[in-house]
Order: C-alpha cells, then structure tokens, then sequence
C-alpha cells in the first residue's frame, strides 16, 4: 500500500505547501506557521483537466466490460442497475457516490437511492463484483460530475467524528486514489491512519504529488490483492 512515509515525509525539511510554512522537526509532529492560500488556479486546472481525461478514458475504455456487468446484475437479480451510497470525508462531510448494485432489493421501496447497502443481502454476482472491486466503477461518473477526484482523500462508510485540528478539505475532493490506498477503514487504527494520511495530501497538494501518487499505487504489489 502507499503509505505517506514512502513520500520520505520524516526527513527534517522547510517546505511550503498550500500556503504553510511546515517545519516537519519529526514525522509525526509537522508544525504550520504563517498564513494559508489557496491550492494555485493552474493547480486546479491541471487537476481538473486530467480527471476528465481519465474518467471519460475509462468510460469509454471499459464500457464493453460495463455493458457486460450491467446485463449481469440483471440477469441475477431484479432492480436498478446503479445505487447510492453515503459515505463521510475525514471531516465527516457526507457524499453520496455510484456503485454497480450488489444487492438484494425491495421491490416496494425506492431503491435507485438505497444508502444501505451493507445490510441488505449480497447477490451471488455482487460478490463477484465487490471481490474484485468491479463494482466501484461508476465512481468515474461522480469524477466526471466533480464530486470526486482521480486522485484524493479517503472516503469513510461512517463518519469517524471530526478530527482535531479539523481539516481543510474546502479545495480537496475524495479520490479514488488516494496516498494510502485502501478499502473503507473500518477500524480505530485505520481511521486514524487515513486521516492523518489526508493530512499529509493536503499539505503536499500538487499536480506532480498527485502523479507521483497514481503511479505509485498502480506499480504497487498489494492494490491488486
């Protein structure tokens, strides 16, 4: 997994990143001083161009393997194709996101706007799907839609309470990278870990961090297991 100490971040350095001055005396003390600015308009740009890029890529790319994903679910089970489900950033912000449906429904309820999703019973394809990860695809439409990023922070299934110092996410977006990749923290340990990872992108945020991020993951061993 991509962790923020592959990043070196327990190296001594004076850095400025989105408009702090970190003096990291330590690797898990950082201090900030002086004033904040906003993540640079070029910056946003860059980010917001290659997220379009990919996601409509990706779309295009896997739609004969969406298609085929899309007849599976219906052929397994009745209801809608796609769901949403709510999720939390660090700051216990909610979202809602797309995912392939990989439940049982009620025919008797609203189901394209089923939020939960983990009590209700997996179908036998949806197994498939969540075991592969297959069923996070159409999180590419909520990049499209630019309610999520390629690249980003960590999505919760329960919001884990606000953190303190809380966090400034006003500019940053959930990803589906992220600089600890992993499944939806579920534990104590890894909540924390996320969110202090969250912590270490934001003070790093840059269009180069972000690549540097993607690559690592994808080269990465343990994302495809």
């Amino acid at each position: 997994m991509a962790s923020a100490s592959d990043f070196k971040s327990s190296q001594s350095i004076n850095s400025l990143h989105r408009g702090h001055v970190m003096l990291q005396t330590s690797k898990y003390r950082p201090e900030r001083r002086i004033m904040r600015r906003s993540i640079s308009s070029l910056h946003s740009v860059n980010k917001r161009t290659f997220d379009i890029v990919v996601a409509m890529s990706g779309l295009v790319i896997l739609s004969p393997l969406i298609f085929l994903i899309s007849l599976g679910i219906t052929i397994d089970s009745p209801g809608p194709i796609l769901c949403r489900h709510r999720r939390y950033n660090s700051n216990s912000d909610e979202f809602d996101i797309f995912h392939f449906r990989t439940t049982l429904v009620d025919q008797g309820e609203n189901t394209s706007k089923h939020r939960l999703d983990e009590v209700q019973p997996i179908t036998t394809f949806g197994q498939i799907l969540r075991r592969s990860g297959m069923d996070k695809l159409p999180q590419l439409i909520s990049v499209l839609r630019g309610e999520m990023s390629i690249v980003g922070t960590h999505l919760f299934a329960n919001a884990p309470g606000k953190p303190s110092p809380p966090i400034d996410l006003h500019e940053v977006k959930p990803g589906l990278v992220t600089v600890q990749h992993c499944q939806i923290a579920d534990t104590a340990m890894s909540i924390d870990r996320c969110i202090y990872c969250d912590r270490y992108y934001i003070d790093n945020c840059s269009f180069s961090f972000d690549m540097k991020t993607l690559f690592h993951t994808l080269l990465s061993k343990t994302t495809y297991l």
